[in-house]
């Protein structure tokens, strides 16, 4: 893709989200990996009056190579994902009602679905509380994302990866519904998680069997 495709898809991306509730006003960030660094949301503004010159482009660095906007105040966040995971090519920060909730209780989202054991191999863990924007909590998240798919942050919200920036904002889409189903089984007493075997066998399953090849 083309720079100038990658930042009408973040813009996009970032409108569906917005209108799926799943960001609020100019909460949220969304960023995707180019050949010089990423390109990422800017800080503070409308998603609904985005352009595409509005979107800066960053160094793996960090600094500025395009754009006269200041990008997203979590743009540490999205650049320690990328160092740490060279299979990454998109994040999407967001601060979704449920997913913020499950974070707020700082304890991992229990596998309680077959789904939510092949789209994310097992519980969603949390990472460490630390303040907005700051390297404490770009290095923290990172961590406690590790290899997998997705991670909640303390009191904060949740962020999700992806090989595309599709696939990044599904996965967060999803991680809502899971933390919902969480909440209501809780509310009916607790719900049965799956073992940990039984999460991985059916995330090897359907990795063969779903889907088209």
């Amino acid at each position: 893709m083309t720079d100038l495709e990658i930042r009408k898809d973040i813009i996009e991306t970032a409108r569906r989200m917005l209108e799926k509730g799943l960001v609020q006003g100019t909460g949220g960030n969304f960023s995707v990996r180019c050949e010089e660094g990423f390109i990422i949301t800017p800080s503070g503004m409308d998603y609904a009056t985005l352009t595409p010159g509005d979107l800066p482009k960053l160094s793996p660095g960090g600094a500025v190579l395009e754009g006269e906007r200041r990008p997203s105040i979590e743009k540490e966040l999205h650049r320690e994902v990328y160092i740490a995971r060279r299979d990454v090519c998109a994040v999407v920060h967001t601060h979704s009602v449920y997913a913020t909730a499950a974070a707020a209780m700082r304890l991992p989202l229990p596998v309680l679905t077959d789904n939510q054991a092949v789209m994310f191999g097992g519980p969603v863990p949390v990472a460490e509380y630390a303040p907005i924007g700051t390297p404490e909590l770009a290095r923290g998240t990172a961590r406690a994302l590790g290899d997998g798919a997705g991670v909640l942050m303390a009191n904060h919200g949740a962020l999700c990866v992806g090989a595309t920036l599709r696939e990044a904002a599904q996965r967060c889409e999803m991680l809502e519904i899971f933390a919902k189903i969480f909440f209501l089984t809780k509310s009916c007493g607790g719900g049965v998680c799956l073992t940990a075997e039984q999460a991985g066998s059916e995330a090897a399953d359907l990795a063969e069997r779903y889907g088209q090849r």
